[in-house]
């Protein structure tokens, strides 16, 4: 199910697409990429080509005063049914009290389109609250473990190539959340799938790197079967990668373990009552594995080992250690607690 940050997403979208223009949109926000997206779109679409010379203008917040932004929107179109404004990086304005006024009677023709990219604005504002003649966007982050790879499906799935979760999930682990070095690896996917429907692991391997063989989901499954050999062959592999990060990695070790200690707790070991906890068809053999391979204390000792990991990746009170020798300690220790005990 899409987030409420897609379905305002495409709200916008649709309407721009319906010719249904607001006066004023506020984009703001974490994720600067709905940002841009809406705002090229209107940059793109809204005027032709012949009516862009004269009624559009783009500015920059650094380079103009407000006020000088509030009269350019008071003038009326010439030649067009509207004009369009763009003011990027306007969070580089120190006050927009001078807004207000304007966005309860703004002129109609005008559309104005303020991006304040990264940065959330003060939800007691008039600006942060839809109104009758304005659009507040609030663009917001997607959570990597669960939305992002939905937002990776639905995104394929529009552009004609099908995907199953477990690839899903693959990309966003490896490609991390920066929405638009995302769309720039699935766009690689999609010019190069020729006739293929279905997007396979050979496909991602090939055009974004990503191997099915060492990947976090195999080396979790080695854990959960407690195939050291393996699990420490396939973090080798992985480690060696140019950009090997391990914060990744334990967003996706804190969500394994922790499902397994609800789990562990809820004495819950069949298919049908893992499903229902939203645990993947094909990771409920892993799961198994896991219950059968690990007490209750040892998934909440490795619960803590990731915390501790999490806080030595970011160097906090100790010397800093790159990530392929933190991520090799932590497999050491999720394997040899009893010899370190």
């Amino acid at each position: 199910m899409p987030s409420d940050n897609q379905l305002a997403y495409s709200k916008i979208i649709n309407d721009l697409k319906s010719k249904k223009f607001y006066p004023v949109y506020v984009l703001h926000g974490e994720e600067p990429y709905f940002i841009d997206e809406i705002s090229e779109y209107i940059e793109k679409h809204v005027l032709t080509d012949a009516e862009k010379a004269f009624n559009q203008t783009v500015f920059y917040a650094k380079d103009v005063e407000l006020g000088s932004i509030i009269e350019a929107a008071k003038r009326y179109p010439m030649m067009a049914n509207h004009q369009v404004i763009i003011v990027k990086e306007a969070q580089g304005f120190k006050k927009l009290d001078e807004l207000d006024t304007y966005i309860d009677h703004p002129v109609p023709s005008t559309i104005l389109v303020l991006c304040f990219k990264g940065k959330k604005i003060d939800g007691r504002t008039k600006l942060a609250k839809s109104g009758k003649y304005h659009f507040c966007f609030e663009s917001k982050k997607l959570y990597e473990d669960s939305e992002l790879p939905r937002w990776i499906k639905q995104y394929l799935n529009e552009r004609g190539l099908g995907v199953s979760d477990l690839n899903c999930s693959l990309i966003a682990d490896h490609v991390g959340s920066d929405l638009s070095k995302v769309v720039n690896e699935l766009d690689k996917l999609l010019i190069n799938k020729g006739d293929f429907t279905e997007l396979t692991e050979a496909m991602i391997e090939k055009h974004i790197g990503i191997s099915k063989d060492f990947n976090v989901f195999e080396l979790l499954t080695a854990i959960a079967y407690r195939n050291t050999k393996r699990a420490f062959f396939i973090n080798h592999h992985m480690s060696s990668a140019k950009d090997f990060s391990i914060i990744p990695l334990l967003a996706q070790f804190n969500g394994f373990f922790m499902k397994g200690v609800v789990l562990k707790q809820s004495q819950i070991k069949d298919q049908k009552g893992m499903l229902s906890l939203g645990i993947g068809f094909r990771q409920t053999k892993d799961y198994e594995k896991l219950l059968a391979n690990f007490t209750l204390s040892e998934l909440e000792y490795v619960m803590s080992l990731v915390a501790e990991y999490d806080l030595k990746s970011k160097g906090v009170n100790q010397v800093m250690v790159n990530d392929q020798e933190l991520m090799k300690e932590l497999l050491f220790k999720v394997f040899y607690r009893k010899e370190l005990n």
